[in-house]
C-alpha cells in the first residue's frame, strides 16, 4: 500500500477514477461509537485484483476461517448497531479505555481506533472453533 500526497485543491480523493482502474485511493476516518470523527489516517493507494474462485477455490482451512470471520462480523454488527445488546455498553467502555491508553484484557496494548474493528478484534480473539 502506498501513501501519496495530492496537488493543491484536491484534498480528498476516494475510490477509483474509472470502473476498469485497478488503483483504489482512500483515507480512513476514525470515529467514536456515537459517529463523531476524531482523526484521519494517511492517504493510501493500492492495487486491487479480484480472486478467480473457479481457478483457485478456497482450501478447507480458508473455508473454516471464512465461516469463522463471517460469524464474528455478524455478531459485531449486531453489537455495534444495537445499543440494547447486552455487550454494547461493555464494548463502548472497553473501546474508550483503550483509546485513553489503558491495555485491553484481550488485546493488550494494541490500540484500535475504529469502534467496529475493535469489536471484531475482541470477538475474533474470544471465539474458538
Amino acid at each position: 500500500m502506498a501513501i501519496f500526497t495530492t496537488a493543491a485543491g484536491i484534498e480528498d480523493v476516494t475510490g477509483k477514477f474509472s470502473k476498469k482502474d485497478r488503483i483504489v485511493m482512500r483515507r480512513k476516518e476514525f470515529k467514536y461509537p456515537n459517529g463523531k470523527i476524531f482523526g484521519c489516517g494517511p492517504k493510501e493507494a493500492f492495487a486491487r485484483d479480484k480472486r478467480d474462485y473457479k481457478r483457485s477455490p478456497r482450501t478447507e482451512a480458508e473455508e473454516v476461517q471464512h465461516a469463522r470471520w463471517t460469524a464474528v462480523c455478524q455478531e459485531a454488527s449486531r453489537i455495534e448497531h444495537d445499543a440494547t445488546h447486552p455487550r454494547h455498553q461493555e464494548m463502548v467502555a472497553r473501546h474508550a479505555a483503550q483509546m485513553e491508553g489503558k491495555p485491553d484484557p484481550v488485546l493488550g496494548k494494541k490500540r484500535i481506533c475504529q469502534f467496529g474493528n475493535f469489536i471484531r478484534s475482541v470477538l475474533s480473539h474470544e471465539t474458538t472453533f
